[in-house]
């Protein structure tokens, strides 16, 4: 009778009242809201953020569609924010037309770790460029916006240049840039190396990491599959028992306008994935190539210390800590 009365009122729920109920308890009341379809973004937030490391697959992560938003992009980067790091956000934008000041609010998701930019997003009458993520750049290293993002994701997006390499190494866990239909490809490897990145075709965004999407799984497994990837490349920068902190967060991602297929990720259809990783330090030391036909030198991004020699705080090992320190770390 309880658990029916909860059910009518799941609007209600919130992470504050569920503080002190223990998972034995609360995990029936959970399996009855999936069950019946009741566990919207909201009440997954409650429970994700109060219990984060249970073996839950619907806890762990959930993905949320919206083929037709009536809102500004502003209105739906609010509910996906989490200050604490209770979750990890994503976002996929697919076929929406939006204000170029929306896109840039995107830094003001402190908690995103991916981000895909898909076909037909329109600000409002070219898509994604090389200011717009200039811009993004800029704020990933004057505030907290993209501290914990791993990865771009990009597709036909044709006003992206070579230039916007430039900018990639100001994002401080940005490991992964992924195009697909754009006009930046294999022809822009030097460019790419001289900024520190290095193109690699592979079939999977877990080739290198061991984690592969599922097979028709469809595009949040890809995504998820990615951002792993991008953290198989922090390891210059955290630790293993940090990057294990941070996989294991919940994970939320919000796809607007719809999402693209598997078959989507590849338009030359031949399976293969097209991305850009971030260099380490050794990697940049053993690039041989010569420096003077780039437009700028390499630059000394990924090394775990800053600049002016100081270590960058390490995360603690426990959770709570941890999440709590993630942002002084990167920040640092």
């Amino acid at each position: 009778m309880a658990v029916r009365k909860v059910l009518c009122n799941s609007f209600s729920i919130t992470a504050e009242a569920l503080q002190g109920i223990p998972w034995e308890v609360s995990r029936h009341l959970w399996q009855r809201l999936v069950a019946s379809q009741l566990d919207s973004v909201n009440v997954w937030k409650a429970f994700a953020s109060v219990y984060p490391n249970e073996n839950d697959r619907a806890i762990k992560s959930k993905h949320h569609v919206i083929e037709r938003p009536t809102m500004r992009l502003l209105d739906y980067i609010k509910p996906l924010t989490s200050d604490s790091f209770d979750w990890i956000a994503s976002l996929t934008l697919t076929g929406i037309t939006c204000l170029r000041t929306d896109l840039v609010h995107i830094s003001h998701l402190t908690n995103i770790g991916a981000l895909t930019v898909g076909p037909n997003v329109q600000a409002p009458e070219i898509g994604l460029d090389d200011s717009i993520i200039r811009t993004w750049a800029r704020m990933a290293g004057t505030s907290n916006g993209f501290n914990m993002l791993r990865v771009i994701i990009c597709r036909s997006q044709k006003d992206l240049s070579s230039r916007v390499f430039a900018h990639l190494s100001h994002f401080p866990a940005l490991a992964v840039f992924n195009v697909e239909d754009c006009n930046i490809g294999s022809h822009e490897k030097p460019t790419a190396l001289g900024y520190g990145w290095r193109y690699k075709l592979g079939k999977d965004p877990g080739d290198r990491s061991g984690t592969r999407a599922t097979k028709g799984a469809g595009w949040d497994s890809f995504v998820k599959a990615a951002f792993a990837l991008g953290g198989q490349f922090s390891d210059e920068r955290l630790t293993t028992e940090d990057i294990t902190v941070i996989d294991a967060l919940p994970f939320l991602h919000l796809s607007l306008g719809g999402f693209p297929a598997n078959a989507a990720v590849d338009r030359a259809g031949n399976h293969h994935m097209r991305y850009f990783y971030r260099l380490s330090s050794v990697e940049v030391q053993e690039c041989d190539f010569d420096r003077s036909s780039q437009k700028r030198p390499l630059v000394n991004f990924t090394s775990s210390t800053s600049a002016s020699g100081r270590k960058r705080p390490r995360v603690r090992d426990s959770k709570q800590q941890s999440i709590a320190d993630l942002s002084a770390y990167f920040a640092g």
